[in-house]
């Protein structure tokens, strides 16, 4: 899953007209419309991060994903508007939104010292560098209090696996690096890699944030310290194909269970 930069800048869109896009917010009305700039080609649950650009205290303020492929409408500048003008826009579901008065919860300071120049695009739509964004997706967890937890259900046979050197405590673990599981859900998403499944589409916001990390080669089997690369070597799955990849050892494929679903739903289906 590719991240975006969405931008607001009060000279070209009144703070007055953004506090009623807060109040809705507040209220529920978590999918709001946004300009993509000139990007016509942001995805459909695309994460995306927003910041306040200009004169002043600048840095993001809110977080969502586009709940829709980027769009044309009417321009969202009156004077542009009544002149027949268009925009391209996307629509996102916000997880976060705050007032950029004074709850902007990453400054430029920082941004900066994740990637020296895309904060400063002049528009909305630019794609944020893989690294800088799973940086940034840490540092925006943190700084909202929220967390990408790890499950116990997500452990195998019994044992509680960390990424790294094995140690030993009341059972046998392996060290695992949350940042690595972040960087694997921002590049590849929480839908499962099997199935498709989406938590948060099936129980809204309860299922928000909700996946298992699967290893490609599960850490038991290696049985030593490794290095683990998040893209290409984790995928998300759902709990159910989390366990049926391990009902055999070693693990089946990600390929080998999602040939057997559609192999059995054809048995089933006649």
């Amino acid at each position: 899953m590719d991240a975006y930069l969405l931008t607001w800048k009060p000279t070209e869109w009144e703070y007055e007209q953004l506090s009623h896009y807060l109040q809705r917010f507040e209220e529920g009305n978590k999918t709001l419309r946004w300009s993509a700039g000139t990007s016509k080609k942001i995805p459909l649950g695309s994460r995306v991060f927003l910041t306040r650009q200009g004169v002043g205290f600048r840095g993001i303020f809110g977080s969502g994903f586009t709940a829709s492929e980027a769009f044309e409408a009417p321009h969202y500048n009156e004077e542009l508007r009544n002149q027949g003008k268009t925009a391209i826009f996307v629509d996102v579901t916000f997880d976060n939104l705050y007032d950029p008065r004074t709850q902007i919860k990453i400054g430029i300071d920082e941004l900066m010292e994740l990637h020296p120049t895309i904060w400063n695009a002049q528009g909305s739509g630019k794609k944020i560098p893989f690294d800088a964004a799973a940086s940034l997706s840490k540092l925006w967890l943190e700084r909202t209090g929220t967390t990408l937890p790890h499950f116990p259900d997500e452990l195998e046979d019994g044992e509680a696996y960390f990424e790294g050197a094995r140690q030993t405590v009341t059972v046998n673990r392996f060290e695992r690096d949350p940042e690595a599981r972040l960087k694997c859900i921002v590049k590849w998403g929480t839908s499962c890699a099997v199935c498709g499944f989406h938590f948060e589409y099936f129980y809204g916001a309860l299922g928000k944030g909700y996946i298992h990390v699967h290893h490609l080669k599960p850490l038991a089997e290696i049985g030593q310290q490794c290095q683990v690369d998040p893209v290409n070597d984790l995928r998300p799955v759902c709990p159910n194909c989390h366990a049926m990849l391990h009902r055999k050892k070693p693990a089946l494929t990600i390929e080998e269970l999602r040939a057997l679903i559609t192999s059995y739903g054809k048995r089933v289906g006649g």
